[in-house]
């Protein structure tokens, strides 16, 4: 199971997920939480609501595959958007940039982004 989805579990979105609305998600791949400092990534574990924060930053409403994204914001499940971009091939959410697109899911696609994102503020 990816990390991914294991912090997805453990933050009660699992269900969201599996929802029939679509859903378009940017998933950090493993190597992308890898690079999240431990201190940072067990504090998110410890805490299921921050947790559930950082990780609804990564998906958005709607299936939207690499070829359909467009230069702007879109938002994102926790409530802020994300700036979305697409030169050709290459898509990037904010400075994450997609490394593999079109994951197709019954219930939307999936894109693995190269790191993990941190939602502004509130």
């Amino acid at each position: 199971m990816s990390t991914f989805n294991k912090l997805a579990v453990q933050a009660g979105l699992a269900d969201t997920l599996k929802a029939a609305a679509p859903h378009t998600v940017f998933a950090p791949s493993d190597d992308a939480f890898k690079a999240v400092p431990a201190k940072t990534l067990a504090d998110l574990q410890a805490n299921p609501a921050q947790l559930k924060e950082v990780l609804t930053y990564h998906i958005v409403a709607g299936s939207m595959k690499a070829e359909q994204v467009k230069n702007g914001n879109a938002k994102t499940l926790n409530g802020a958007n994300v700036a979305l971009s697409r030169a050709g091939s290459f898509v990037t959410v904010e400075e994450a940039m997609v490394e593999k697109a079109d994951i197709v899911a019954t219930n939307g696609v999936v894109h693995v982004v190269d790191r993990v994102l941190m939602p502004p503020k509130k």
